[in-house]
């Protein structure tokens, strides 16, 4: 019986302490328009290198009002991160590109990163979000 109330106390101890490693936690992008005021911010979130610019973990847009548009996901497990995210201007869900394929709408990376010729990669652009976190962006 003595063995059974020790292996339970284990238990006990062992799933308290994964669900304590399991902490959630909420990104909040604030972005400011600084030379277009109309359509809308699109938003991927990428959680690995294998899926970065690839499959999008968490995906979302919101609308400019007077020149600011806000973005809130909720519920990440702590880790490491990378996002990208572009300014569409005329609302028609695309990241319009000219001829040579160079984005013509406002776009940005996670950690200011730039691209030489792409995006750039993972190891370049994460970010680690451990607690509840906003990031500030200007969209020029």
């Amino acid at each position: 019986m003595k063995t059974i109330s020790y292996l339970s106390i284990l238990i006990l101890f062992a799933m308290q302490s994964y669900a304590q490693s399991d902490n959630k936690v909420d990104l909040t992008l604030e972005f400011e328009a600084t030379e277009f005021d109309s359509g809308s911010v699109l938003f991927a979130l990428f959680n690995s290198e294998d899926s970065h610019m690839v499959n999008n973990y968490k995906e979302a847009s919101s609308s400019f009002k007077d020149g600011k548009a806000k973005i809130i996901i909720e519920n990440l497990p702590e880790g490491f991160y990378s996002f990208s995210y572009y300014h569409d201007v005329n609302s028609n869900g695309e990241l319009d590109k000219n001829m040579l394929g160079i984005p013509k709408e406002p776009y940005g990376f996670s950690n200011g990163q730039e691209g030489n010729f792409g995006p750039p990669n993972f190891q370049e652009s994460k970010i680690e979000i451990k607690t509840d976190t906003v990031i500030q962006l200007k969209i020029k």
